[in-house]
């Protein structure tokens, strides 16, 4: 069994006091769970599913203790079974931060490829193009979370695996990019056209 740490560090305003805003340490908690649930689907299987839980095929989630000093959270993340880039010496930790910083520059994780064949390449809604894109996804979605006290409760966030620092953020990410609120309005315009049939201004 293999256990890694991620640890969310936080400092400034409130954090310097070793306190946080309610409604923001429970955004961190769920965070940290979709950061890593995410991966770890990912890792162990290739596919990454709509809905991310402390516990997963070959993982388990634990919300280690907050720490004194900064505001500060621990989660341990369990491996039970090995995963598919195991073989290539992939490590887990490893692992997510290449995807992070894949995510960070606004690319798709690439994985080396396997020796063997991928067995869940073109299962679960679609291609391996598909997963990659939702891994990406579940990264700003947890990224936006686990950013929700920067500005209010801390000014700055140190995430790191295994003790080593991978990324240092000191302002909110926001949940959705400009390019996704565009497309929703689009979206929300063509539909009222249609149950209107009339016209926006």
């Amino acid at each position: 069994m293999a256990r890694h740490i991620l640890k969310l560090r936080y400092d400034g305003l409130l954090a310097s006091r070793n306190e946080l805003a309610t409604s923001a340490s429970k955004q961190v908690v769920q965070g940290a769970q979709v950061f890593l649930g995410a991966h770890a689907h990912y890792y162990m299987t290739g596919v990454v599913p709509d809905r991310i839980n402390d516990k997963g095929p070959g993982y388990e989630i634990t919300d280690l203790a907050r720490r004194a000093g900064s505001w500060r959270a621990d989660f341990a993340i369990s491996l039970c079974a090995d995963g598919m880039w195991e073989a290539l010496k992939l490590d887990f930790g490893l692992f997510v931060y290449e995807s992070y910083r894949a995510w960070a520059e606004g690319r798709l994780f690439e994985v080396p490829p396997l020796e063997r064949s991928e067995p869940y390449a073109d299962s679960y809604d679609g291609t391996r193009q598909d997963q990659k894109l939702r891994l990406s996804r579940r990264v700003g979605q947890a990224i936006a979370l686990v950013t929700a006290p920067n500005g209010t409760s801390a000014s700055v966030l140190e995430m790191s695996i295994d003790g080593y620092v991978f990324a240092v953020i000191e302002h909110r990410i926001p949940v959705y990019s400009e390019e996704d609120v565009t497309e929703a309005v689009s979206r929300f315009r063509e539909s009222f056209r249609a149950v209107r049939g009339g016209r926006l201004n």
